[in-house]
């Protein structure tokens, strides 16, 4: 016990250095996630754990998902970015239902019903944005070769 407080004593910049860190995560939850996490795994759950957490797949998907994060966050850095996005997820609920609404019809679209939507605004806004998506992927695909 006594060696335990002495490697304390030593490293008390270490311990007051975190304690300001530990304070930010308990007050937002972490800790007690944590916590609850460690009560609800038996003692040998901790040493699979252990093994997951430090093995080498876990490290690579870890790496793997934090260059993903980041391209991801770039990527809703940009305004029309982010706006677009935050427009298209506030309104999922109405695409699907459209697309549920859709999906509900078995008769073939005939050349008519397809030059009457054609017509539509919207639906013609939709098509235009789905020919530039797929244009502009093309030229990244292009790239990647």
């Amino acid at each position: 016990m006594e060696a335990a407080i002495l490697e304390l004593v030593k490293n008390a910049d270490v311990i007051t250095a975190f304690v300001p860190l530990l304070v930010r995560l308990k007050e937002a939850g972490i800790l007690n996630l944590v916590a609850d996490i460690a009560k609800d795994y038996l003692p040998t759950d901790v040493e699979f754990l252990g093994h997951f957490f430090t093995s080498r797949e876990f490290t690579y998907a870890a790496l793997k998902s934090a260059n993903l994060l980041s391209s991801v966050m770039y990527a809703l850095a940009d305004e029309k970015v982010s706006d677009s996005v935050k427009l298209l997820m506030f309104n999922m609920r109405g695409v699907m239902d459209k697309v549920t609404e859709a999906n509900d019809r078995d008769s073939p679209i005939t050349p008519l019903e397809l030059y009457r939507v054609m017509k539509d605004k919207n639906t013609a806004r939709g098509i235009r944005a789905a020919l530039a998506a797929m244009s502009a992927l093309g030229e990244i695909i292009s790239k990647a070769k």
